[in-house]
């Protein structure tokens, strides 16, 4: 049987990695699978494939490696970030690219293997009840979005004060101080991933804060495809990607004016929503339509 690791450093949130150990599981059985950060005393040469997802590699160990570039650089400087990965990485067996937006930024000039594969939603999103909603607003995802995230909380705090907002996920500490008092925003802190769907449920809407800057602007934003198997309006911001996925799906959200003009629950109740079905997200069929797995044959 040929064994695949899956390389993932601790506390790294990576929901891929589960989904490929339960497709293989269903759908290869003559391949073993593990999640490196549940094994002791890791060595990458103890397993047939290493799959690491990047990243920086410049020493390559493994008997066959696949290199997984699941978003662009961010931080500072991130185009020359990129330049110094495609430079030093070494080279791998294959590459899997989030999409060819990814795949260019990189600037690879050689004719090593790829696919792409984007981003999937777990089936227990559209396995959720829904209920009667407990809060106005869901957000869930990073919290590290700069103004995105501070003034929309700021426009809960002094415009929006009677509707509430459920965050999901870890706070930063300084926004954490700023608005722990502000009553009609709500903090989970960091839950379990098997929670997310059910309380993200619990909302009428679902806020997705992203900057449109790079690259952040070009990336899948999981967050809605989850909103989306959810059946919650989406109200974001104003950005490429949402634009095209909105077009592309012949729906509609509710996009934000940059200072917010527009965010009120009366311009909310009276927008004319369109929920695409996003069956073809469900992370089974995102593996399966990618075949990603061809590049171990």
């Amino acid at each position: 049987m040929t064994t695949i690791v899956f390389e993932r450093n601790p506390g790294v949130y990576l929901p891929e990695i589960s989904a490929y150990r339960r497709y293989i599981k269903k759908n290869l059985p003559e391949f073993s699978t593990f999640d490196s950060s549940k094994i002791d005393d890791y060595n990458p040469m103890d397993f047939d494939v290493v799959w690491r997802f990047m990243g920086l590699d410049t020493k390559g160990t493994g008997r066959k490696v696949i290199h997984e570039y699941n978003s662009l650089s961010t931080g500072r400087f991130p185009r020359l970030k990129n330049r110094v990965k495609q430079t030093i990485n070494v080279k791998p067996h294959a590459r899997v690219f989030l999409n060819e937006t990814v795949k260019k930024g990189f600037f690879f000039a050689d004719n090593i293997p790829f696919k792409y594969r984007d981003m999937g939603v777990d089936s227990t999103f559209f396995q959720q009840t829904k209920t009667a909603p407990e809060y106005d607003f869901v957000y869930a995802g990073s919290l590290d979005r700069g103004v995105a995230i501070s003034s929309v909380l700021n426009h809960f705090q002094t415009i929006l004060k009677t509707s509430t907002l459920l965050i999901i996920g870890a706070m930063p500490e300084d926004l954490l101080k700023e608005y722990e008092n502000t009553t009609n925003i709500i903090f989970t802190g960091r839950v379990p991933y098997e929670e997310v769907a059910a309380l993200m449920a619990k909302a009428r809407y679902g806020l997705n804060l992203m900057p449109d800057q790079y690259p952040f602007n070009l990336q899948t934003a999981t967050k809605v495809l989850e909103y989306c198997a959810l059946s919650l309006p989406v109200v974001s911001t104003d950005y490429r990607w949402i634009r095209q996925f909105e077009k592309e799906r012949k729906r509609k959200f509710f996009i934000l004016e940059s200072h917010l003009g527009n965010f009120t629950i009366k311009n909310l109740e009276k927008h004319s929503f369109k929920i695409p079905q996003i069956d073809n997200c469900e992370w089974e069929s995102v593996i399966e339509s990618s075949k990603i797995f061809d590049l171990l044959r």
